[in-house]
């Protein structure tokens, strides 16, 4: 397995969709390793193990830190095979985690847990896990930001700004209930405020054919979704 790269820093390894697997991103930093979502494909789970980091200016061997989307199983299973230094994830991912942790719905191939988190006052958390409430900004060599984005798709969305690109996981995508696909109206108005005020050119959506797409393309996109909600209603629904 390869990953594909976008710029000299950043790289991509491809969904896959038998097992469905989310895209999972790789920003080369100077002191680490980030990747943005971890998918569940096993191939990808053996691709982060066995990934080389390489060395910082001081000869030290770089971090391997792991940034999580949200809380769905395609971007998060292979939690359960790999290991990080460190894992930044929202409030509500790391919840759900904690709820899914022994359940065999966390994927079906597995028979081990997620993470194991140890217990404190009022959320559980290990050491290497921080969780994501408000903007996290660190230079890296390529500048990084870390923050929720509002989503109709999954509540407590985080995402990744690497430089010029802007990782997004799921973010954009209508959510689901009960067989109907819908965005909230009220969120998706936020959402697309947010992603106007990025201060960036590309947007990386996950399962899509093109990975890495234009901030004016996905805008616009959303844009003409919010134009079509109606009066007094809470949802917009996609057919």
């Amino acid at each position: 397995m390869e990953a594909i790269r976008i710029t000299d820093r950043i790289s991509y390894i491809p969904a896959t969709e038998n097992p469905l697997s989310a895209d999972v991103g790789i920003i080369e930093g100077d002191d680490a390793v980030w990747f943005y979502d971890v998918g569940a494909n096993e191939e990808v789970a053996e691709f982060i193990e066995n990934y080389d980091t390489g060395l910082n200016a001081k000869s030290e061997r770089k971090k391997k830190i792991a940034v999580i989307s949200h809380f769905h199983t395609d971007h998060t299973a292979n939690l359960t095979r790999t290991s990080f230094d460190k894992i930044y994830l929202g409030k509500l991912t790391l919840k759900y985690l904690n709820i899914i942790k022994d359940s065999q719905s966390l994927h079906d191939s597995h028979d081990s847990a997620t993470p194991r988190l140890s217990q404190s006052e009022k959320i559980n958390f290990e050491e290497n896990t921080e969780v994501v409430e408000l903007p996290v900004e660190i230079d890296d060599g390529i500048k990084i930001r870390i923050s929720e984005i509002a989503s109709s798709h999954s509540k407590g969305s985080l995402y990744m700004q690497a430089g010029d690109y802007v990782f997004l996981g799921d973010a954009t995508v209508y959510g689901y209930k009960r067989e109907r696909k819908f965005y909230n109206t009220q969120l998706l108005q936020k959402e697309i405020q947010e992603l106007k005020s990025l201060d960036a050119e590309h947007f990386l959506l996950s399962h899509r054919n093109r990975f890495a797409k234009p901030k004016r393309a996905v805008v616009s996109m959303l844009e003409l979704i919010y134009a079509q909600r109606k009066p007094n209603e809470s949802e917009i629904e996609i057919f």
